[in-house]
């Protein structure tokens, strides 16, 4: 069965804000939407500032924007966007891929500060 495809995109646009008592000028303000799709359109490629896939828990786009870490963006669309992150979690929990951990037991810091395979002679110092 093939896994359903969840992606989040967060935009930002810059909006003239009308003038109102204390402004004689326009003022521009930043509007930031998020929307939660299952296809990537050409709209969301060339006008999104970031896109995370959700499932794969991996960035599409959005390191030019300074968010190329996936942990980053899901905690920042958390923080704004609690709602719909719950109604998400709760939808597609048990899809999610389980991120693996890149570092082996075998893997440990030497005395220099190297990473590196622990070898017959470290086990017998230890």
């Amino acid at each position: 069965m093939k896994k359903e495809k969840v992606f989040i995109v967060i935009s930002h646009k810059h909006v003239l804000k009308t003038p109102g008592s204390k402004h004689r000028e326009p003022v521009w303000e930043v509007a930031e939407t998020v929307e939660f799709v299952s296809q990537l359109r050409n709209k969301h490629q060339t006008t999104s500032s970031a896109i995370g896939d959700y499932i794969n828990r991996k960035m599409i786009s959005g390191a030019r924007v300074g968010m190329g870490d996936y942990d980053k963006f899901e905690t920042y669309v958390r923080s704004k966007y609690e709602k719909e992150m719950r109604e998400l979690d709760k939808a597609y929990q048990t899809d999610q891929a389980v991120v693996e951990n890149t570092v082996s037991p075998e893997v440990f810091a030497d005395e220099f500060g190297n990473l590196r395979a622990r070898t017959v002679f470290d086990k017998a110092a230890a």
